[in-house]
């Protein structure tokens, strides 16, 4: 078979193909080929030209051009246009370490577009990440944002603050408006509980 040509499991002839492959990994490919781990043969198919690119936290300057991208196919694929990031909120994702890289800064920035408002500035809040300083590496006691479904954050705050909070503390809590919480609940089904508190008041 001559290159640019690809023929199937079982047939005789084969057909011209105009291809690129770009594969992506976390791993050392060369060590894992040298140990046997990894395929020789797939590896130097693979291994023409090889890019690096250092994590995320490394990369600060690209953070805010990577996020505004993000923002501008999520607003469209979710049709939520008009969305921006605020400033408090660009300077909490320079801070912010990102241990899940890409991923879990776009996981962060759809969050905030499913939370935010049409036409809103995106708060730190609703990126629900939290910065923290190189020398505090205990990580936080609440799951990984990027492991958490959004509908299921959303859920899971309601759930455990709507004791605590008025309807329309909750939503400024969430950074949406009370009409959009009231939304949120009737789509998600998570009613009202009828004995809810109306925040903390001190007794006259």
């Amino acid at each position: 078979m001559v290159q640019g040509e690809n023929r199937k499991v079982g047939q005789a002839q084969a057909l011209p193909v105009d291809v690129r492959i770009i594969a992506a990994t976390h791993k050392d490919l060369k060590a894992l080929t040298e140990s046997g781990a990894f395929r020789p043969d797939l590896f130097y198919r693979l291994n023409v030209l090889c890019l690096e690119l250092s994590p995320l936290k490394g990369r600060r300057k690209d953070i805010i051009d990577i996020a505004e991208q993000l923002l501008a196919e999520t607003c469209q694929r979710l049709n939520k246009p008009g969305l921006i990031l605020g400033e408090q909120a660009k300077e909490a994702m320079l801070a912010y370490h990102w241990p899940g890289n890409v991923r879990e800064l776009s996981n962060a920035i759809e969050r905030a577009v499913i939370l935010a408002d049409d036409g809103a500035v995106i708060s730190q809040s609703l990126l629900a990440i939290e910065p923290r300083g190189e020398q505090e590496p205990e990580p936080r006691e609440e799951a990984d944002p990027s492991q958490t479904s959004l509908e299921d954050y959303f859920v899971r705050f309601v759930q455990e603050n709507e004791e605590l909070f008025t309807e329309t503390e909750l939503a400024a809590k969430l950074g949406i408006s009370r009409k959009s919480l009231w939304e949120r609940r009737q789509r998600l089904n998570i009613p009202r509980k009828k004995t809810q508190q109306r925040g903390r008041r001190e007794s006259s």
